[in-house]
């Protein structure tokens, strides 16, 4: 039997933090980005800290200890790691008490990883003792499967939650969000492809970049806490990109100071948006397939724990936004209860498609 009963008297273990209420030990952390906000810069950024003495590494603010770290690079695999190795350089240029060598990049030379490949990945971790161990990204890693599907989704998920408790490492896994639609925020509905993947991980952070119009041209990226089973979520923190040129105008390097956000960026996750959020989630997951007025209703109640008049005005809210990309499908029984479907191709395209 595949059951295990839980011993309800046995003491439940401390939970250990890699960064302090962020990212937990011995759990899946998703960071969610488009391309080119950041998610390299960033998780790089970690993995330098964690190289100096210790006692000198810090992320966002937050002490993080000293220890090996491995970061395996699929996204933009070219046989050298160019913008991994590129951004640690970056890094090793501001904070040089670093250790290269305390970082182990590693590319896969096939589509993605084989279950052998992970296998190898998980001894290595283990004779390592990687306290981190960074995957970038979920995308490239397993190109295979169909992140929609979650019968499809939870198997690499099951397998990187074992590769942690196995492990006791941090276990990165960054993700990209999908292009907004029309009157969506950045990041409303979460990564990219089935709810599987957050449901699974312990920890589900979306990084998004403030409009420079807002914060006097700078470069400030948001860091929302969108899911942390183990610490408070439904927050945000602001990252202020700063990189350094020398005398002939060429990199030298980057910091990342934590930084204010905008005033109407504080308070932007309230529950309302979290419930459109959820109602967009599921039709986007479910894309190709009708889904019931009254699922998404239940999606919008459970997802921003709101009333149903709220889940109502979400509802319709959501699908307005996603305008001409949701069909209204009215069922041929009883009542003829309304349906959606939606698809990445805004009805009219479909009709031009049909059209002989």
């Amino acid at each position: 039997m595949s059951l295990k009963q839980i011993d309800l008297s046995a003491t439940l273990r401390k939970i250990d933090f890699l960064v302090p209420d962020l990212i937990p030990l011995g759990y899946i952390t998703f960071l969610g980005a488009r391309e080119g906000v950041g998610k390299t810069t960033i998780s790089t950024a970690l993995a330098w800290q964690m190289t100096r003495p210790a006692g000198r590494g810090t992320f966002l603010g937050r002490s993080v200890p000293s220890g090996p770290v491995i970061y395996l690079n699929t996204d933009a695999a070219d046989g050298e790691s160019r913008p991994v190795r590129y951004w640690l350089e970056q890094h090793k240029n501001i904070y040089p008490d670093g250790d290269m060598s305390r970082v182990t990049v590693l590319e896969s030379t096939g589509a993605g990883l084989t279950p052998e490949e992970f296998g190898e990945l998980l001894n290595m971790a283990r004779e390592m003792n990687a306290l981190c161990v960074i995957v970038d990204s979920f995308m490239g890693t397993f190109p295979t499967l169909d992140g929609n599907r979650l019968d499809q989704a939870m198997r690499p998920m099951l397998a990187l939650r074992d590769f942690a408790a196995q492990t006791g490492a941090a276990v990165i896994v960054t993700d990209h969000l999908p292009k907004r639609g029309a009157n969506e925020k950045e990041g409303d509905r979460g990564i990219m492809g089935s709810t599987g993947k957050s449901a699974q991980a312990r920890a589900v952070h979306l990084l998004t970049r403030v409009p420079p119009k807002e914060v006097e041209g700078r470069d400030v990226l948001r860091w929302e806490v969108r899911k942390n089973s183990f610490a408070p979520s439904c927050h945000v923190l602001g990252i202020e990109v700063e990189r350094l040129e020398d005398e002939e105008g060429r990199a030298s390097g980057v910091y990342l100071h934590p930084c204010e956000l905008p005033a109407e960026e504080e308070g932007r996750d309230t529950r309302s948006d979290r419930a459109k959020a959820a109602v967009i989630a599921l039709l986007t997951e479910r894309a190709g397939q009708t889904v019931t007025h009254a699922e998404l209703l239940a999606a919008a109640i459970n997802g921003g724990n709101v009333k149903e008049r709220t889940a109502q005005q979400a509802v319709r809210e959501s699908l307005g936004a996603l305008g001409n990309l949701v069909e209204e499908v009215r069922e041929a029984r009883r009542g003829s209860p309304r349906s959606y479907c939606y698809s990445a191709v805004p009805a009219f395209e479909r009709e031009e498609v049909l059209t002989p």
